[in-house]
């Protein structure tokens, strides 16, 4: 399939990774001008070393702070990827093995000018021998905020300075063997809180190209780097993802969500899975992701879509597979692999009780011209 660039419109339209992130961190890209936002990246990095001076982070907080009032807007708008592991461990380059789902947040000015936020929400996430596990989360945390430039592209950087305040509540843990669940308890307990500690002690990086594509890492990323991704960027399109996913069998992770607001475009994925023999992949609206989320984080065992889904595919071991969503339909999509045995017409995992073929999933997903 040939790709058309993106419509002028969507050129403008700003997009990010995952929660917490900065939609920008300049005066100009409040214009509502793509070409105003490239000009102001690019008029930023001929100031070279004068704007990364360490001297000048008073100059880079000033600049951040027109954006700074849309930081909760932006983290409600999508859900944050879960890692194993903290930064020592590498988790910016680890697949998701889970989302987090904010609720609610608020945030504040310190008097040093430190960004604090207050947030609330639910997610879930997978652990050895416990399987799914789904929790509530709160917390408050203090960012020391600032930002670099390597040539034309941005680095906003968060890192935590203080967890003010945290909380945890386990809701579901899915067994293998259901009558050692209670016995889990502890450890899945335990396995939460570690890794929400994580999550909030190892702040994260924003990466924001001149052409307003936005990529969001869990962690301090070195200037001028970043994890390596499965895929390129097409040319003349608007990059909204491009990850990996690791999914254990009987579970499923919700990608999204991806808006369309031009009839104009489409999404145009592709995809490719390592380790198990073959995933569902499926497109469905907001609403129908919405209610099935909800279902997944209360129920143990995985149930199928609460209506069918807009499209349904099979990605199978080492083959790539590549199609596009909602095209010229104005509209919020997600895109869900799904290891489980509950998709009508769809593949079933092998089911071999102490054999997990986990799926790792390569993705990008792009914002382009209809087909």
């Amino acid at each position: 399939m040939k790709r058309r660039p993106p419509s002028t419109t969507a050129r403008a339209v700003r997009r990010t990774l995952a929660s917490l992130v900065l939609l920008s961190v300049i005066p100009v890209s409040g214009w509502g001008c793509a070409a105003c936002e490239k000009a102001g990246m690019v008029g930023l990095s001929l100031m070279g070393g004068t704007i990364n001076d360490p001297k000048n982070k008073s100059l880079r907080r000033g600049m951040m702070s027109f954006a700074l009032d849309r930081a909760c807007k932006e983290m409600m708008d999508r859900p944050a990827a879960l890692r194993e592991g903290g930064e020592l461990a590498g988790s910016a380059t680890n697949p998701t093995n889970g989302r987090f789902f904010p609720k609610t947040c608020t945030q504040s000015e310190a008097a040093n000018g430190d960004l604090i936020m207050s947030f609330s929400g639910v997610g879930y996430s997978y652990a050895t021998g416990v399987h799914k596990v789904t929790f509530e989360a709160s917390a408050t945390v203090q960012f020391d905020q600032d930002f670099l430039m390597h040539e034309d592209t941005m680095y906003a950087y968060f890192r935590t300075k203080e967890v003010k305040q945290s909380g945890f509540q386990m809701k579901v843990i899915e067994s293998t063997l259901p009558s050692i669940a209670n016995q889990l308890t502890g450890f899945a307990d335990k396995y939460g809180r570690q890794l929400l500690s994580e999550k909030l002690r190892d702040g994260f990086t924003v990466r924001r190209k001149s052409n307003s594509e936005t990529d969001f890492r869990a962690g301090i990323v070195q200037l001028g780097t970043w994890p390596k991704t499965s895929y390129q960027s097409d040319k003349g399109s608007l990059v909204l993802a491009n990850d990996r996913s690791e999914v254990h069998e009987a579970q499923r992770d919700f990608l999204g969500p991806f808006k369309i607001d031009d009839s104009d475009d489409a999404l145009w994925i592709a995809l490719k899975i390592d380790g198990a023999p073959a995933i569902n992949v499926l497109v469905v609206d907001d609403a129908t992701a919405k209610t099935w989320i909800d279902k997944y984080l209360t129920v143990g065992d995985a149930t199928p879509p609460p209506s069918k889904p807009l499209a349904q595919y099979v990605a199978k071991q080492g083959q790539e597979i590549r199609f596009t969503a909602g095209d010229g339909q104005k509209g919020t999509y997600w895109i869900v692999l799904d290891n489980t045995g509950t998709i009508a017409g769809g593949v079933k995992p092998p089911g071999n009780l102490f054999d997990d073929r986990a799926a790792v999933a390569s993705f990008t997903v792009a914002l382009g011209g209809k087909k």
